[in-house]
């Protein structure tokens, strides 16, 4: 029997005074104040950390961009084809706690995901940077990104984690009415692996986080130029598609090049992303 994920209140209870005391002025500029908004948060992040790994680990491309271009098939064979695997490169979202906090939680995530995956879960590394000028004037906010790379029984799965500075009062309660109960994962973990129709949890988990997203890699910074024209077609003739970027972004943390379609009905972001813009 697969053990729960449910977060250990007491220890976190125990560590509060521990955590304001070494990160008070983070978490003041998020105007987290109270225990129980800590509490909240922590659980948050850690919901999504352990999905967006399961979903990177589990999910192929294919179905992804078969339902996201449904309607647009003649498109696909295109963009298929430029992807250098079929699988997600990393899944992007937004975390509540500063990264520094989720460093320090580290080790307590892995532990309880190691008996979600009944797997050796184990940090490669981790690379943190600024986010590009064009997603900091997107969201409205300095943003710092921190890339996660964990091994899963020997295989690298990434996430990528971004820290906006903002407070987190709005989403909680225009988004989050309801107490947050943490997740059992024993239902998604299974000898089969995830199915596609257990996307509307994923979706749900991240409703209101904007900028979540899955995202490919293609061959290089040729394609992603390309892949930005079509997609800037396909967004005029068909007002259900957006991209939030007027051209290509090139990331100087990390020397990256991509570009991102939304699609508004579903509210689900893609990135094409090469990891050197030649």
């Amino acid at each position: 029997m697969v053990e729960s994920t449910t977060i250990n209140i007491k220890t976190l209870s125990q560590s509060y005074a521990g955590l304001f005391l070494t990160h008070g002025e983070l978490l003041q500029r998020k105007n987290v104040r109270s225990k129980q908004r800590l509490l909240q948060i922590i659980k948050l992040d850690l919901d999504k950390l352990t999905h967006a790994l399961l979903e990177v680990k589990e999910r192929r491309a294919g179905p992804i961009l078969t339902r996201f271009f449904a309607g647009h098939k003649t498109l696909l064979p295109a963009i298929a084809g430029r992807l250098e695997q079929n699988v997600i490169d990393h899944l992007g979202f937004e975390i509540h706690e500063p990264l520094d906090l989720v460093l320090h939680g580290l080790d307590h995530w892995l532990t309880k995901t190691r008996r979600t995956f009944q797997a050796s879960l184990a940090i490669q590394d981790f690379l943190r940077f600024p986010a590009s000028t064009a997603f900091q004037q997107r969201v409205g906010g300095y943003t710092e990104i921190m890339r996660l790379r964990v091994q899963v029984n020997g295989q690298t799965l990434m996430l990528e984690l971004f820290d906006i500075h903002r407070p987190v009062d709005e989403f909680f309660v225009s988004v989050r009415p309801k107490p947050l109960i943490h997740r059992n994962f024993d239902c998604l973990v299974t000898s089969a692996g995830i199915k596609d129709k257990d996307m509307g949890q994923v979706e749900s988990l991240f409703q209101g986080d904007e900028i979540w997203h899955y995202a490919f890699r293609v061959r290089g910074g040729a394609e992603v130029m390309q892949l930005h024209e079509e997609l800037q077609a396909l967004a005029v003739s068909d007002p259900t598609y957006r991209l939030p970027y007027a051209a290509p972004v090139h990331n100087a943390g990390d020397g990256s090049l991509h570009t991102k379609i939304i699609h508004q009905a579903a509210d689900l972001e893609l990135e094409f992303i090469a990891l050197s813009p030649n």
